[in-house]
């Protein structure tokens, strides 16, 4: 599929000194380029002040396209002004794109960058080409989700899942990386409600970019007019830990899945279609799903047949139409019971992998992503690399992701949506992977 892109940024042109929509794809629309000029953050939007400051973004466009964007820094600025010049790619994807990423702006950003597509440019062109991505998401993000049970925790997770829901906007702050969170909270929630949460992890609160989502920023003294401005304002850190009567409706559902440690539940659950869900339908499904466990949800290899309206319990066409483009990022649920079980084994046992084991996993699953779609230096790195995590990883852990992976290898090709000239390519790739990962 083709997206199109557009670079904001700051520079000296024959249209204009300054910030402005430096270059974009020919396809964009005018009416999305004008909204992006208004959109696009200028100089000191960014919260943090180094060289490795950046913020992750999502809205809707007028025309119904999505856009995600990446802000960051590109060095000093061009005027000698001070400061680092900001720099933002957005990315503008169909809503028929959106939904094959599990309407998940981080795992576009994911394909994005796995392709070689996301990067700040020194010399821009005015004139760029659309971005080809490949591929599907996952609908959960297991790994991240189980991270997040760990710390902050399943109360943090429902204290942040109720305010968000209940809120117009919110700014909240954390340990945790806004990214984390703001990621851990989408894969909390039906894919067809995930487009209503707008979102920026690093800029500065602008009324020229209202988002329902946004990082408080470190300064007590700017929280107060945060708050007149309508804004909720969340310390999670500092947020009570109560029992699970304060949870209500999806919230408490969700709570008492990362509770049981059964992930599987949620995965399940949320590869559910449900065509015109929205928020406010959300506690009624939360109701049905605890009715028909019993108040307790059960690891389910068979749907039932109960059903409400907009909130039916499923079809089981989930398993056909999802598949994962990152081994450690989900999975797919199936009628066996066995599969469910192998994904809440693989959770738990990511859940208890230090910070650095997981950050590990996630390069080796955008090395193996890339590499099967053709890129050969992320071959030659993963040549280089997996052999060490096998040495290091403990081996049952090799043997799951090796099976992910497996997994992972044969939907990437046989999901792609290249010509039949570019499929042998892709099935050559993706044999080339296999033979790094089982060592052949």
């Amino acid at each position: 599929m083709l997206i199109e892109q557009a670079i904001f940024t700051s520079a000296a042109t024959d249209r204009a000194q300054g910030y402005q929509l430096l270059a974009r794809s020919p396809g964009l629309a005018e009416s999305d380029a004008r909204e992006l000029a208004v959109w696009g953050p200028s100089h000191g939007s960014l919260l943090e002040q180094g060289g490795d400051a950046a913020s992750t973004n999502y809205f809707r466009l007028g025309s119904g396209a999505h856009c995600v964007s990446r802000t960051s820094v590109a060095g000093k600025e061009y005027s000698g002004r001070g400061g680092m010049q900001v720099y933002t790619q957005f990315l503008v994807v169909p809503p028929g794109a959106m939904q094959r990423f599990a309407n998940d702006p981080f795992a576009i950003l994911r394909a994005a960058a796995a392709s070689g597509s996301l990067r700040v440019e020194e010399s821009v062109a005015e004139t760029l080409e659309p971005i080809r991505l490949c591929g599907r998401a996952p609908v959960v993000d297991l790994a991240l989700v189980a991270r997040l049970a760990r710390d902050p925790g399943p109360a943090a997770l429902a204290t942040l899942l109720q305010t968000a829901l209940a809120s117009d906007r919110l700014a909240v702050r954390s340990t945790v990386p806004c990214d984390q969170l703001v990621a851990g909270l989408l894969s909390l929630l039906p894919v067809e409600c995930r487009g209503e949460f707008s979102f920026s992890t690093g800029l500065h609160f602008s009324p020229s970019r209202p988002v329902r989502i946004l990082a408080l920023p470190p300064e007590e003294n700017s929280w107060r007019a945060m708050g007149r401005q309508g804004i909720t304002v969340l310390q999670l850190d500092e947020s009570t830990a109560a029992g699970s009567a304060q949870w209500q409706g999806w919230a408490a559902w969700i709570t008492s899945v990362l509770d049981s440690g059964k992930l599987s539940v949620l995965a399940t659950e949320l590869e559910q279609p449900r065509p015109g869900l929205v928020l406010d339908d959300l506690d009624r499904l939360a109701e049905v799903l605890m009715e028909i466990e019993g108040g307790k949800p059960k690891d389910r290899s068979r749907k039932s047949k109960r059903s409400s309206p907009k909130v039916a319990a499923g079809t089981g066409q989930a398993a056909k139409n999802q598949r994962t483009d990152r081994a450690h990022g989900g999975g797919v649920a199936t009628e066996e019971r066995t599969r469910s079980e192998q994904l809440d084994a693989l959770a738990a046992r990511l859940a208890r992998q230090p910070p650095e084991v997981l950050e590990l996993l996630e390069r080796i699953d955008d090395l193996v992503f890339a590499a099967i779609s053709g890129d050969a230096q992320a071959l030659e790195e993963l040549e280089a690399l997996w052999p060490v995590a096998a040495a290091e990883l403990d081996p049952d852990l090799v043997e799951q992701t090796r099976e992910q992976y497996l997994r992972c290898a044969l939907s990437i090709y046989v999901d792609s949506d290249g010509s039949e000239a570019e499929r042998p390519e892709r099935a050559v790739s993706a044999v080339e992977v296999l033979c790094v990962l089982f060592e052949q």
